[in-house]
């Protein structure tokens, strides 16, 4: 185990991705992270659904 996996193993996080000769790519958050930013997306999500309905609403007012 080299240094950087000690300290991904001692923080909790782990690589997304590792290269064809061991470089270290991308990492993820831990758990809790992951989830905050699932969170942020899924409510980004419906507040532009929830913005596409009404100006479809607002459009078949006009005609």
């Amino acid at each position: 185990m080299d240094a950087m996996d000690a300290f991904l193993y001692a923080t909790g996080r782990s690589l997304a991705l590792t290269g064809q000769h061991g470089q270290h790519l991308a990492r993820t958050g831990t758990a809790a992270e992951q989830l905050w930013l699932l969170g942020g997306v899924a409510l980004s999500l419906t507040a532009a659904g929830v913005v596409a309905l009404a100006a479809v609403r607002g459009r078949k007012r006009d005609h």
